[in-house]
């Protein structure tokens, strides 16, 4: 008895991979020998390629070479799966479906190690949004050609309709891939092509050739340039390695100067030169005429990062269409987490000062969307960076550059160690991004990283508060690459002084207090001038150290003591403060039990760091530390709405479904 489900499910190219899936968890175990699993289920799908026979329990396949095997297969299995579904009559959709097919069993052949191929959902996705854009059925009107020219195995074309494929231009830098590409991709033009290297001298000196170019592109292709009017879709997956002029290096095996990046060098391009997917996107734009659409798949680096603001500014400023972003660990062997965009370009337009933010809609790993993430397009001076003087610090003044809060780091080729006389602490500032934040620290001497920028009396405020923002807020995959930015509206005093006091409990304040530190053959004496508490205070507390209680009574205020004497605090600034006195009693009152060389405490104006992990390790003050980590988190809460309302961060993601 057939079950009945009422209408039956269509097979189409959109829908066959999940058919095939089903088909062989029924029906697959019968097929015992012979072709693959792959053409038996397509000549099943093809009713006048089976036979029937009922009475022994088998069925014949034929296949397209006009061969046939005959297989023993329940009935009632194969009956149940065809009242699902409906055989295929449209040749049309056989033919989509049969140059799609053998990548479902070819998983071998298709894959070269080394390469992150786009996952097969997100590639259908990026389909949907060329229709968005193009309009329906955009590939049947023959006036459009697509090139893909880092198509590897044709990941990002798998799920065009075949009815594009003779409109279609694929190239890739292996052969192997290349042959491959050939085979799945029939009426497409495929061919062996190195991007970033072959016919370079020719497309960027074509006015000034004493000679005929021997190009490599095929002529059709060329041909298809030259025509006006043909509208370009450029599809395509590039390269994320990044090449590294610094010193010489190179960050990633095999990443090294290509022919576009040399052209870019002469042109004065900036740092952006270094990213391989920059280098493609600047010979597509000097290589395409107009009326070209770019679809790409990418980190969004080139978008907003200050080192690239010039290059998107002088070479890439064209009018975006539409565009979703993922996380980048759906690409097999990628361990970090920040967001991939596939966004659609439209060459023959420039953007607009309207288009300074853009929306991109969010997909979870399903390649669903989710919701909608706001990227600004940001100029070199909107990043938070610039909103802190960094003071001149002098060639003949010099304290130990230190690493960490207690190592003191001598052996680097840039020492990174001058100061000031009125040096307060340095705060280490690298990037202006989430992906940097982690590297956001506070140091009692000059930090050894780049980035780091010295704090005086005059821009105390403003460095701890830069230190609150960007610490603060959470990373996430998503807003892994967003920008901290110069405030749009002045912060109040309050917000100030909130980001003070969180800061000096923040576990990145690693400001320490060091004695007899050997550096450069002189001696220094690393004073604490974050210490938050004076001298009269301690004085009435227990103090078991009897050298601490000495030096109590010859040595001044700390200068963050003196500045929150002076200051109005807000009630959940002055809550932090208590929380952390219980704390400080306790520490000092335990000085004379506790081991603390491997602290470097060695003064009484011990660091926020060397106190936490000195008490940590004797088991000390664990409710009290508990209660300043409540008090801490509530002026935290406070404190973030507030970073993006003043503007040091761009609007938060909005997000339709959970």
């Amino acid at each position: 008895m057939l079950l009945d489900f009422g209408d039956k499910k269509v097979i189409n190219e959109e829908n066959f991979e999940a058919v095939f899936d089903h088909w062989k968890h029924v029906l697959g175990h019968y097929i015992q020998n012979g072709y693959k699993d792959s053409f038996y289920f397509l000549a099943n799908i093809q009713k006048e390629k089976i036979i029937i026979d009922r009475e022994h329990n088998r069925v014949v396949f034929t296949f397209e070479d006009k061969n046939s095997k005959t297989q023993k297969i329940l009935m009632k299995d194969y009956d149940y799966f065809w009242s699902v579904y409906d055989y295929v009559s449209n040749p049309d959709v056989i033919t989509g479906i049969h140059s799609k097919l053998d990548r479902l069993t070819d998983e071998n052949q298709r894959r070269f190690e080394g390469e992150f191929y786009t996952p097969l959902r997100f590639a259908k996705k990026s389909i949907h949004y060329f229709t968005e854009t193009l309009g329906k059925n955009w590939y049947q009107s023959g006036k459009y050609r697509i090139w893909d020219m880092a198509a590897g195995t044709g990941n990002l074309e798998y799920h065009l309709p075949a009815a594009a494929y003779k409109y279609l231009y694929l190239s890739t830098l292996h052969t192997g891939e290349a042959d491959h590409l050939r085979k799945v991709f029939k009426d497409a033009t495929c061919f062996q092509y190195d991007y970033l290297n072959d016919d370079v001298e020719y497309l960027f000196n074509k006015d000034n050739l004493p000679f005929t170019p021997n190009w490599k592109l095929p002529k059709k292709l060329r041909d298809d340039l030259a025509n006006p009017d043909i509208i370009w879709i450029v599809y395509i997956n590039p390269p994320f390695a990044t090449a590294q002029d610094a010193k010489k290096k190179v960050s990633k095996t095999g990443v090294s100067k290509t022919k576009v990046e040399q052209i870019m060098d002469m042109q004065g391009v900036g740092h952006a030169k270094r990213e391989l997917f920059v280098q493609f996107m600047y010979r597509i734009s000097h290589e395409f005429p107009s009326k070209t659409y770019l679809g790409m798949f990418s980190k969004l680096k080139y978008l907003n990062a200050p080192d690239s603001v010039d290059y998107r500014d002088r070479y890439f400023n064209y009018r975006f269409e539409k565009g979703f972003v993922f996380k980048s660990t759906n690409f097999h062997g990628v361990r970090g987490k920040y967001p991939i965009g596939f966004l659609i370009w439209n060459l023959s337009k420039k953007r607009t000062a309207k288009q300074a933010e853009i929306q991109l809609d969010i997909a979870n790993d399903d390649a669903e969307t989710v919701g909608i993430k706001h990227l600004r397009l940001i100029s070199a001076t909107d990043v938070l960076n610039n909103w802190v003087q960094r003071p001149q610090n002098s060639n003949n003044y010099i304290l130990p550059a230190l690493s960490n809060a207690i190592t003191v780091k001598s052996g680097n080729i840039d020492t990174r160690h001058r100061a000031r006389p009125d040096f307060l602490a340095s705060i280490c500032s690298k990037g202006n991004d989430f992906q940097n934040s982690k590297y956001v620290v506070i140091l009692s001497s000059p930090s050894v990283s780049a980035g780091a920028f010295t704090i005086i009396k005059e821009n105390f405020e403003k460095a701890l508060t830069l230190h609150a923002v960007r610490k603060i807020p959470k990373p996430t995959w998503l807003n892994d690459r967003n920008q901290f930015l110069v405030p749009h509206t002045e912060p109040s005093k309050e917000f100030l002084n909130d980001c003070v006091v969180w800061s000096l409990f923040a576990l990145s304040n690693e400001t320490a207090a060091l004695k007899n530190v050997s550096y450069h053959r002189k001696v220094f004496q690393i004073k604490n001038n974050f210490f938050p508490f004076k001298i009269s205070e301690l004085k009435r507390w227990e103090v078991t150290d009897a050298d601490f209680r000495i030096e109590l009574t010859n040595d001044e205020d700390r200068f963050v003591a003196q500045w929150l004497a002076k200051n109005e605090l807000s009630e959940e600034a002055r809550h932090v403060l208590n929380k952390a006195k219980a704390v400080y009693k306790i520490y000092f009152a335990n000085l004379k039990s506790m081991v603390t060389g491997k602290w470097k405490i060695a003064t009484w104006d011990a660091g926020w760091y060397q106190i936490r992990q000195c008490l940590k390790e004797h088991h000390l003050a664990a409710d009290e530390l508990a209660d300043l980590s409540i008090a801490h988190n509530a002026l935290a809460g406070k404190l973030l709405p507030q970073i993006e309302e003043y503007g040091f961060l761009d609007k938060d993601e909005v997000y339709d479904k959970v």
